[in-house]
């Protein structure tokens, strides 16, 4: 059996990144002014430093396989619930039901 390999750590920057956004967010409750200085500030330096690590993401070619088969699956998914609603209108319709907000429930 092979044995797994230890978990690497990185610099921690997740865990930076995780303590400022809750303290800029807890500034909502101490200083509203400071709070919307600085989200848009945050969130500002996070995106720069998400796309600045794009190109150094090892597992490009297995997400652009796999949203082929996302993409697949939503589509029938959207094709279910189209569907179901027009099930359901076609056999209001048929059944000659008026359902409206005003009308009670049924028991």
């Amino acid at each position: 059996m092979r044995r797994s390999q230890p978990i690497k750590t990185g610099g921690g920057a997740l865990g930076v990144a995780a303590i400022s956004y809750i303290a800029t967010d807890y500034l909502r409750e101490i200083s509203p002014s400071w709070h919307s200085r600085l989200q848009p500030a945050l969130w500002s330096l996070l995106s720069l430093l998400a796309i600045s690590r794009v190109p150094y993401y090892r597992y490009w070619s297995a997400e652009f396989r796999a949203a082929l088969p996302f993409l697949a699956s939503v589509l029938f998914l959207l094709s279910a619930l189209l569907f179901e609603a027009l099930s359901v209108r076609f056999v209001t319709a048929v059944l000659g039901l008026d359902w409206h907000r005003d009308t009670p429930p049924l028991p």
